[in-house]
């Protein structure tokens, strides 16, 4: 579990051993089966899961019943509907583990908690940024190219969990232009 931490730490910010302490007193370990819900569209986001294994994907379920994906999470990401969780309202988006996954999860009166105890924890809010950027630049004027580049630089793993539909999809392409894109910039 340390090393775990170690590492849900530093993609957090910078922390004393004290406060890795506090953190780890406040995480929360919790295992899902392929297809369990980490958050169900219609309820509030009340916490950061950092995936210890396994892989997420966020998506919303339109007319004809297609999954648009907005977000896929693999190990030592943290996953979070961020607007859900900052607004305090139902999420319109589900997260659904694509395989069996565990995560710890930090609740948001934890975060509350250990920030009350250290100002350290406000670093937290690196998170919450990280995922807003990340669903921002698939959903801006970016060309397919640019879309794969930045998955291939960034999250390359992500080739390699997710079928060539889902990956299409996040990045708001038809998978037929993902396989012209792919011939492109082999």
């Amino acid at each position: 579990m340390d090393e775990l931490v170690l590492e849900l730490l530093k993609k957090a910010g910078k922390f004393s051993e004290k406060e890795s302490i506090l953190l780890k007193k406040e995480l929360r370990y919790r295992k899902l089966n392929k297809d369990d819900y980490l958050l169900e569209k219609g309820n509030t986001c009340s916490s950061l899961s950092f995936i210890i294994s396994g892989s997420f994907y966020q998506y919303s379920v339109d007319l004809e019943l297609n999954k648009n994906i907005i977000d896929l999470n693999i190990s030592n990401d943290w996953v979070i509907n961020h607007r859900s969780f900052t607004t305090r309202k139902p999420s319109e988006y589900s997260i659904q583990a694509f395989e069996d996954s565990s995560v710890y999860e930090l609740s948001i009166d934890a975060i509350h908690r250990l920030i009350a105890q250290s100002q350290s924890f406000l670093q937290m809010g690196k998170i919450l940024e990280e995922s807003t950027s990340r669903i921002d630049f698939f959903d801006n004027q970016n060309t397919p190219d640019e879309k794969y580049s930045f998955i291939l630089e960034n999250k390359p793993k992500l080739l390699q969990v997710f079928p060539q539909k889902m990956i299409a999809s996040y990045l708001k392409i038809t998978p037929e232009t993902l396989s012209r894109v792919r011939k492109r910039i082999k």
